[in-house]
């Protein structure tokens, strides 16, 4: 599913997420920070959040069209 907006989120294992959305062919570039022992990694700021977003868009603009002619990765089988 994509997200409308980007945002963060915290998975069930602890690891914290923030998503930001191409807004073209269902493209999501995610990013995580894994939470492991004895260092926690610490959620993502809005600002961080924000400033992915702006990459993103940045991406986008830069790759145009270019975006549509990404599809699903080959399914390998065995793999």
């Amino acid at each position: 599913m994509t997200p409308l907006r980007a945002r963060s989120m915290t998975g069930a294992d602890g690891s914290h997420y923030a998503v930001a959305p191409f807004g073209r062919a269902g493209l999501v570039l995610v990013v995580a920070r894994e939470h492991t022992d004895p260092l926690t990694a610490a959620a993502f700021h809005s600002t961080e959040v924000d400033r992915l977003a702006q990459l993103v868009r940045a991406s986008a603009v830069i790759l145009g069209d270019r975006l549509d002619l990404v599809g699903a990765p080959p399914v390998v089988a065995g793999a």
